[in-house]
């Protein structure tokens, strides 16, 4: 099988060669369920999804990093699979401070990986798979699958995906809109989500509060499970609802009807 490798990159040469920069410019053809992974060292990744068989990568990284893209297949065929990485000039310098846009087909499989680093989707309809350390993640559109792993980074989601996994150690989860297969999970972040609707989702932290405030779809199921983070569950009073609430310690309050909750086996 033939490979082709692809790699555009000029320099920039400014006045003063400790802030010289190199440009980079990308351009393949692909097919348009292309799976992709990107990892590195990168300050901030944009990616777009648009209506076109190609991808292209533009940006600009410090003159001393690395970059690379490798396409799978001949040149002259689109490609159906491709790996890029970004490696930081040396070890003291974990990231790099540059920032690349990403142009992808629509229904791409994207992977993207950093340590502290900045990430934005826009627009894939195909599937994402997000980790990063510390940094931001935010995701605009409805994904096929989205999974999102972070340490102390946040996880912003504003669109309704299918299939849905976000998981912070402490950071932050709000995700406005809803999925019909959904899981939260984290230690000390928060989870906020909020104007979309859920089939089936299941809310866990340790100590981060967990608040929803969205529909329940008819047969639906939503489980929230904390150690000692408060659980704030707002519903449409006139929506058919099954509850069942237990806290070892905690205080159980309703405010959906009058009649006082009826106590169970476990309190």
């Amino acid at each position: 099988m033939q490979h082709a490798w692809l790699v555009a990159v000029a320099a920039v040469l400014p006045h003063s060669s400790a802030t010289a920069q190199q440009r980079v410019d990308v351009r393949r053809a692909v097919a348009p369920d292309i799976s992709i992974r990107m990892a590195g060292a990168f300050g901030k990744l944009r990616i777009v999804g648009w209506n076109k068989d190609s991808v292209t990568v533009t940006g600009t990284l410090p003159k001393e990093a690395r970059f690379e893209a490798y396409f799978g297949g001949p040149a002259s065929q689109p490609s159906r699979g491709a790996k890029m990485f970004v490696e930081a000039p040396n070890d003291f310098s974990p990231v790099v401070p540059g920032t690349l846009e990403m142009h992808v087909p629509s229904k791409a499989r994207v992977w993207a990986k950093s340590g502290t680093a900045e990430i934005v989707v826009e627009t894939v309809t195909g599937g994402l798979d997000l980790n990063i350390v510390g940094g931001s993640v935010h995701v605009t559109g409805s994904p096929r699958e989205l999974n999102v792993e972070s340490m102390d980074g946040a996880i912003t989601v504003d669109g309704s995906p299918e299939w849905v996994r976000l998981k912070t150690a402490a950071g932050d989860i709000l995700m406005t809109g809803g999925s019909t297969d959904a899981a939260f999970t984290s230690v000390s972040g928060t989870i906020d989500v909020r104007d979309g609707t859920l089939d089936r989702a299941r809310f866990e932290t340790v100590t981060g509060a967990i608040t929803f405030a969205g529909v329940v779809a008819r047969g639906g199921s939503l489980v929230f499970d904390t150690h000692s983070g408060a659980i704030d569950v707002r519903f449409n009073p006139a929506v058919g609802i099954e509850i069942d609430a237990a806290s070892l310690a905690g205080v159980i309050e309703s405010q959906l009807r009058d009649r006082r909750p009826t106590p169970g086996r476990e309190g």
